[in-house]
């Protein structure tokens, strides 16, 4: 039975461990902020999907611990999974990173191949920075006492579990052999006959590889709203039949190219621009993650301009209504998301509400957030759907005397009512 140390219990750690707990294994969880053991004692309701299933699930397999000395005894591996923060010139910040190993490590001399598996996103150089580190600083040697991999793992908030079980392939990177084969026996015990999904690399292509797909995914994603801006010159098209065809062609496909709005979250826009940045860093041409950053900073004067176009058809003083704050369904975090930015355009100009199924700013009574949809609707004159939640659909049935503009980034409402403006971007 693996026994196994997780540093760092966010929003990925958190669920992340007890996949691992759910897996026949033990595990020791470590956060800094104390007050997620009381979470976990008290299985306090999360969005994220399967989370609190998992916690009372596991009460025998995950145990909080706060003491590295005895965790680090009871554990042959680590797994780091603490924020690296995006710096203003686009790198990440590895002091979490470097707190976690310092804990770790002091604990290390009597070890043998202690496994430090990194999952955190990182630089590209910084796995070979932490080895050597580890080396100079507590006089241990790698591929003795310690074994250090780089396994980031390919998900978005909201749906980690089902992004973790489903993954299409599982970066490992390692310089040993011995960090492949201690990978591969935890892992098994989660993918069984579908183990070879773990695709190993050494340490520098495991780290460019992370940040290249995600750089990759918002190409597609500006790909296509490049696509959808035809449809704001050109007549009688729909988008969304183009990028269908378009994907058709199987050396496209059609994952991410559909009809949407700009690309939010914790990872896609930083890891771009990190992306871009180590380009740079090696003189190497950074023309396409820094093209698919502009043309996703457009997106937000798109919707304006819908705005602007339609806005005469209320002479009154309008109410702007946000219909998704959050960057996605099932979580609250709204890191670059299109209602945060619409926010921020029409703040001191007009009144401003705002309706999501999550409440991200439970604590903040400046924003005027409805927790009733029908009342949200009712309040609103002109209102931007900001992502795809079927619950947002209920906007479709509401029946008013008042005339109202719905402006959806994301074509999936459906309304056809004669006091009820429609835009559907991505349709002309």
């Amino acid at each position: 039975m693996n026994k196994i140390l997780c540093v760092g219990l966010g929003k990925l750690g958190l669920i992340f461990s007890n996949i691992l707990a759910e897996k026949k294994n033990i595990v020791y969880g470590y956060d800094i902020n104390s007050s997620i053991e009381e979470k976990i004692k008290k299985n306090t309701k999360d969005l994220e999907p399967k989370l609190n299933y998992l916690i009372n699930k596991n009460k025998k397999r995950f145990f909080f611990e706060n003491n590295f000395s005895i965790s680090v005894k009871k554990t042959h591996c680590a797994f780091i999974i603490v924020p690296t923060p995006s710096q203003k010139n686009h790198s990440f910040d590895n002091q979490y990173i470097v707190q976690s190993l310092n804990n770790i490590c002091r604990h290390l001399k009597y070890k043998k191949r202690y496994l430090i598996n990194i999952t955190s996103t990182v630089n590209p150089g910084s796995c070979n920075y932490f080895i050597n580190y580890i080396e100079k600083k507590f006089k241990l040697k790698h591929g003795k006492e310690f074994v250090l991999t780089y396994n980031p793992h390919l998900i978005a908030l909201g749906s980690i579990y089902e992004n973790v079980m489903n993954s299409d392939l599982v970066i490992v990177g390692s310089d040993l052999p011995i960090g492949f084969e201690i990978i591969k026996n935890i892992y098994k015990k989660i993918y069984k006959k579908k183990i070879n999904k773990l695709k190993f690399l050494n340490l520098k292509e495991a780290e460019i590889s992370k940040i290249a797909i995600n750089s990759f995914v918002t190409l597609k994603i500006s790909y296509s709203n490049t696509i959808s801006q035809i449809s704001d010159k050109v007549e009688n098209i729909n988008v969304s039949k183009i990028l269908n065809v378009v994907g058709q062609d199987k050396r496209i496909g059609n994952n991410y190219l559909s009809v949407g709005a700009l690309y939010a979250g914790p990872c896609f826009p930083r890891d771009n621009l990190n992306f871009a940045k180590y380009l740079r860093n090696n003189n190497i041409p950074d023309y396409i993650p820094v093209t698919s950053d502009k043309i996703n900073n457009t997106q937000i004067n798109r919707y304006i301009s819908v705005y602007k176009k339609y806005k005469n058809l209320l002479n009154k003083k309008i109410t702007i209504g946000i219909c998704g704050i959050s960057y996605k369904q099932d979580t609250p975090v709204t890191t670059s998301s299109p209602g945060e930015k619409i926010i921020e355009y029409f703040k001191n100009k007009n009144e401003i509400i705002i309706f999501d199924t999550t409440n991200p700013y439970i604590n903040n009574k400046k924003l005027n957030f409805f927790t009733d949809i029908k009342k949200f609707y009712e309040k609103s004159d002109i209102i931007f759907v900001c992502y795809k939640n079927q619950y947002f659909k209920k906007l479709e049935n509401f029946k008013t005397n008042k005339k109202k503009i719905i402006i959806d980034l994301w074509n999936f409402i459906k309304i056809n009512k004669k006091n009820i403006t429609l835009k559907n971007i991505g349709i002309s």
